[in-house]
């Protein structure tokens, strides 16, 4: 039997298709069907999950990013300024009406079963600490968006003979990273070798740091982060004169308030900085 209205349902999907694929996402067959759907409206809770959504779905099919979207430490374009803000409340998703909702690690739980009655498709993405886990995520929302993947960024390798330099990582508060963390992955990605050998993030004792002589050091967080009263990189005098007299390369904060696709920029900032200790051409003195 023919339907009147069923080659402007094609039409549909044809337009919809053509408007991803304008936007770099190739398509698979078996994607959001239009004629179920309707505009396919990505809200994504977390200030992590922003920085996936903002890399892997098409900029039009953003309809929320986090609450935290619009600080320093994001990656959101100006464009979305003026785009709505959530969170993980069930309430303020269902008034999003969106098609997926993108979840950070652990978020969610109370909002899922009201999202499942409503048929919303809902993901978390998951907790990493290297630069598999980035892809790991960013492949948990191209199978939820039955899209392909973004093609990865490439870490820049140094050549295999050269010696690996001694990092240390500084945030604005004094705290460091050592193995175990995406900032351990991002130095050894980088081709350095992290000075903290002891495992996870904390915060040492200011003597310990500046007892510490790495040929360079990364500083991250420093005007792009929260602010904080315990900001001993930027208020300690002695922590400070140290940090001037080493090889010093900054790492914007938005590229890594979690193991993100910013992980491999990141790297290769770090990377870059290793590259120049050889010509001695690493700026000292303001901080970035």
């Amino acid at each position: 039997m023919h339907h009147k209205d069923g080659g402007g349902m094609r039409a549909l999907a044809l337009i919809f298709s053509l408007f991803l694929a304008s936007c770099g996402a190739e398509i698979k067959e078996d994607t959001f069907d239009p004629n179920k759907t309707g505009q396919v409206r990505v809200v994504s809770t977390s200030l992590c999950g922003d920085t996936y959504v903002l890399v892997g779905v098409p900029h039009d099919n953003i309809t929320a990013l986090s609450w935290q979207s619009g600080d320093n430490v994001s990656t959101a374009p100006d464009s979305f300024k003026d785009k709505p803000k959530a969170s993980d409340g069930a309430e303020t998703l269902l008034a999003l009406n969106p098609t997926l909702v993108v979840f950070g690690p652990g978020e969610g739980n109370a909002a899922k079963p009201l999202l499942d009655k409503r048929g919303i498709i809902h993901v978390n993405l998951v907790w990493g600490e290297s630069l598999e886990s980035v892809s790991v995520n960013m492949n948990i929302l191209a199978d939820a968006l039955q899209l392909d993947p973004p093609a990865r960024d490439v870490v820049q390798h140094l050549p295999n003979d050269r010696l690996r330099p001694t990092i240390l990582y500084l945030s604005a508060s004094g705290g460091t990273a050592g193995p175990g963390t995406y900032v351990d992955a991002a130095i050894v990605a980088a081709g350095g070798e992290n000075i903290i050998t002891t495992q996870g993030w904390h915060t040492p004792s200011i003597e310990s740091l500046v007892a510490l002589n790495p040929d360079l050091i990364v500083t991250s967080f420093f005007k792009d982060g929260y602010a904080s009263v315990n900001e001993a990189g930027l208020r300690n005098k002695v922590l400070q004169d140290k940090i001037k007299s080493i090889p010093r390369v900054n790492v914007p904060g938005k590229l890594w308030p979690c193991a993100g696709p910013g992980l491999y920029k990141a790297a290769n900032i770090i990377g870059n900085a290793i590259g120049e200790l050889e010509i001695d051409k690493l700026e000292l003195g303001e901080f970035e």
